[in-house]
């Protein structure tokens, strides 16, 4: 008998934290505190828009027995993925993004009852539909973002050898910045399945194993980003 396997089962998403390290000495510190900026400002969440997304998926369902009819599907929508990734357009970053490369993976989970025979027992039997879609989501409102470099190969500072021949190999620098972007956020608002099942694998007696499921996957998804009001100095 052919066995269906869960779908996104049995591991872990969540970002660990790095491994311990050690810590050097460092002597007497010393710090400097800028003028504060954005006072009174106002950080306000964004809605940078709601995505209708369309995706077709077929499956070969094995039901672990064989049956003469299906008595009621139930289903339910649930995503593994939705990640925006802003498209940095020319001009960067005099331009800002305005578009974003959308990953959505996802499935439907799917809950069969059906009967064997003309009397009986109805059985019941779960099991999972994966589907996904990547695209280009266009048209957005400007979206914060910035870029990083924390390789200090960029950036070097260096500085003459006392011999006045080259570089010091004993003395040198760098300098690296980072800009913690607020990531795209992604919400399910609703979504919808229109699906046909088509039988086979039929025995001697008429019964069946095997369904075939071609389904359309309907999605509305929010974008959206914590950005700082507009019409504040920065």
């Amino acid at each position: 008998m052919k066995k269906n396997h869960s779908y996104g089962c049995g591991s872990s998403d969540k970002c660990p934290p790095l491994p311990k390290c050690d810590t050097a000495k460092s002597h007497t510190h010393f710090c400097d505190v800028g003028t504060p900026e954005n006072t009174g400002g106002v950080e306000q969440t964004i809605i940078l828009g709601d995505v209708p997304i369309q995706t077709l998926t077929e499956a070969d369902i094995y039901l672990p027995s064989y049956a003469t009819e299906i008595k009621q599907i139930r289903k339910n929508v649930y995503l593994t993925q939705c990640k925006a990734v802003p498209v940095i357009p020319e001009g960067f970053p005099e331009t800002p993004p305005t578009s974003v490369k959308l990953y959505v993976e996802g499935y439907i989970h799917k809950n069969i009852q059906y009967v064997d025979d003309c009397e009986g027992y109805v059985k019941d039997y779960s099991v999972n539909v994966p589907f996904k879609c990547y695209s280009l989501v266009n048209t957005l409102p400007e979206i914060d973002w910035e870029f990083s470099n924390k390789n200090s190969n960029s950036n070097e500072i260096r500085e003459l050898a006392k011999n006045g021949m080259g570089a010091d190999r004993c003395s040198f620098g760098s300098f690296t910045f980072e800009f913690l972007n607020e990531p795209i956020k992604c919400k399910l608002l609703n979504a919808s399945v229109t699906q046909m099942d088509i039988l086979s694998d039929f025995d001697k007696w008429g019964r069946f194993d095997k369904i075939t499921e071609k389904a359309e996957v309907n999605l509305l998804v929010r974008l959206t980003q914590r950005q700082l009001a507009n019409g504040l100095d920065d």
